[in-house]
């Protein structure tokens, strides 16, 4: 960790980072400005070409330090993505991409819905974003260059300066670490889907990522047809061996450092095609143990 957190610099990481302590991962608090986003498409064709880029991403920080006490006024970052974490400070980034086009089509459906909220209303489960995406393709036997792709990609970043005593909403997620202190941690998640075919497919996707509660991630793929289907998870994992003071100079040791990565591929006649992706901070929000969250 660097004595200034560069936050713009999290938009290009692929990470994922714990608390070894109490093994959970803090909320962030939504920013004061929302916005919600909310799309949907329904379309059907029998001849043509379809194309639809999307591009989403949400960063914001919350800020423990307040810069209206006397003598904090030279703590305001003076330039952007140059930030000085407090105690108990904290960011996080939700980013979505999503590319679909077809080409010589004979028949074609698609349906999508998107819908994103800084304040975690995007679906009633209080997440910040949540995409279901379905497409149905059938090239036309008269051309040569017929094809379909479909690919899908969700990022969940947060970065966490840690904390000495138990800030705010840390004892919730963390009941034995009160007072203990809580290290600093990096966490960011990406998964993501592909599909292309020269001849039929059918696809279904779901999307749902949430930071401003217990951060979750999840992404699933199911698909039928001729031609390529695919998902795919990177994690890491990245905890400090103590809250990283900005002020003292303190640098934390890295004491974890995890890594893990897959990817499921059917290539030819796919008769059965599903892939899920979860990620859950390890305490979930009612503050109940690992085993029974599962067994729920």
């Amino acid at each position: 960790m660097l004595s200034k957190m560069r936050i713009l610099a999290i938009a290009a990481i692929v990470l994922v980072g714990f608390v070894g302590y109490a093994l959970a991962s803090p909320p962030v608090p939504p920013p004061t400005e929302g916005y919600n986003i909310v799309t949907s498409v329904d379309v059907e064709m029998s001849s043509g070409d379809f194309t639809e880029v999307e591009s989403f991403m949400s960063t914001w920080v919350y800020d423990t330090q307040d810069f209206t006490a006397p003598g904090n006024g030279s703590s305001i970052p003076q330039a952007p993505g140059d930030y000085d974490f407090r105690d108990g400070a904290r960011a996080a980034q939700i980013r979505y991409t999503e590319e679909m086009g077809s080409t010589d089509t004979s028949f074609f459906q698609f349906k999508k819905g998107f819908a994103a909220d800084s304040h975690g209303a995007a679906d009633t489960a209080g997440d910040n974003l949540s995409v279901e995406k379905n497409y149905g393709y059938v090239a036309s036997e008269a051309s040569l260059i017929a094809n379909a792709e479909n690919k899908e990609r969700v990022g969940l970043s947060i970065v966490a300066n840690g904390d000495t005593e138990g800030f705010g909403d840390m004892p919730s997620l963390c009941p034995w670490a009160h007072g203990a202190g809580i290290p600093a941690t990096n966490e960011f998640i990406a998964m993501g889907s592909d599909t292309h075919t020269t001849s039929v497919m059918v696809s279904d996707t779901e999307t749902k990522a949430a930071a401003t509660r217990a951060p979750e991630l999840n992404h699933s793929i199911s698909a039928v047809g001729i031609g390529m289907a695919q998902g795919l998870m990177k994690v890491a994992l990245q905890e400090g061996g103590q809250m990283y003071e900005p002020v003292a100079g303190t640098v934390p040791d890295l004491v974890s450092k995890t890594t893990y990565s897959e990817k499921t591929q059917a290539v030819g006649t796919i008769d059965k095609f599903f892939k899920g992706m979860h990620y859950h901070s390890t305490i979930p929000s009612y503050q109940q143990p690992e085993p029974w969250y599962l067994l729920q």
